[in-house]
């Protein structure tokens, strides 16, 4: 159905005239006849009777009018409350963000914005970052936190914070008592990475390879926590966000080593599809992850930011 036709309609119905009711809309007495023609045929009623001086409305016309005042100033409250860019209730917000966000970075944030905005539901997917960068691209996700870099013509970036990525052993392995270890001495070592497609371990081989120093994964795998209780175990060292580890440093049930003349360190950072429009309940997430990493003049340009780039 043509919203514009219920105009034409109510109009009609309010001055008894085709050619008031064209004169109070701005458009023509034909395009106002063919509009309610159509509308007749969608309901396939007759919605007026017609003489040559007035029109006055039949019996389902009379029904039709009171559905059609309701559904227009329906649509003129939906139209106010978006205005106001409110967080509505059940919106829904989908985002992403890598293993290490969701279980150090937004759980505070997360519950914080939930008892805010209690009608909104949340929906996250735990990936990589590359699967991740696709959500966002497909638009599955509305963003998404993610290892950086990631570039790609129709994504925006903004780095939130950098988190350094320790060498990591059991406090018994032989790193564990020394001062510092050459890079080379890394390659003779049982080494547990990521899976090749990760952002930290593309890093850390790059990084290594200017070293001259290639590196080779004893065993791959894509969980964080895995990875570290595999290392308190002995089982081998990894290269694991500070993040990460930081209880097990404390309680020393892991041990950093120190790499000469190689600190490695990773960026984590918001990504979205350039573009892209964010409902109210998005952006008031987008700007409270801003404001969690004291990019407070970020979070408040942010609205403006993405409708900016996005005309662009």
């Amino acid at each position: 159905m043509n919203l514009q036709h219920l105009r034409y309609f109510i109009a009609v119905s309010s001055s008894g005239r085709f050619t008031a009711a064209a004169k109070e809309l701005h458009v023509s007495q034909p395009t106002v006849s063919s509009g309610i023609a159509e509308l007749e045929k969608q309901m396939e009623v007759k919605l007026f009777n017609r003489d040559s001086r007035h029109v006055s409305l039949t019996a389902e016309g009379r029904i039709l009018l009171e559905y059609a005042v309701q559904i227009v100033d329906l649509l003129k409250e939906a139209k106010t409350e978006l205005a106001a860019g409110e967080v509505l209730p059940g919106e829904k917000v989908r985002f992403g963000a890598v293993d290490g966000a969701v279980i150090y970075l937004l759980p505070d944030l997360l519950r914080d914005f939930s008892h805010r905005f209690p009608g909104v539901e949340l929906t996250t997917s735990v990936s990589s970052s590359r699967p991740l960068m696709e959500e966002v691209l497909l638009n599955r996700s509305d963003f998404a936190v993610v290892t950086l870099p990631i570039s790609h013509p129709q994504i925006e970036v903004i780095s939130l914070v950098r988190d350094p990525l320790p060498l990591v052993v059991n406090p018994e392995h032989r790193f564990a008592c020394r001062k510092s270890v050459a890079a080379s001495d890394i390659a003779v070592e049982p080494l547990i990475t990521f899976h090749p497609e990760s952002v930290s371990r593309q890093i850390v081989d790059e990084e290594f390879a200017k070293k001259g120093v290639s590196l080779t994964a004893s065993m791959e795998m894509s969980s964080p926590d895995a990875i570290r209780k595999l290392v308190e175990s002995g089982a081998g060292i990894a290269f694991l966000s500070e993040m990460t580890v930081e209880d097990s440093l404390v309680s020393e049930s892991l041990t950093e080593v120190q790499i000469r003349g190689l600190k490695l360190s990773r960026e984590i950072g918001l990504i979205w599809r350039r573009g892209r429009h964010f409902s109210p309940g998005v952006r008031r997430l987008i700007e409270a992850i801003l404001a969690r990493f004291d990019h407070f003049a970020e979070a408040e340009r942010f609205a403006g930011r993405v409708t900016d780039r996005s005309k662009g």
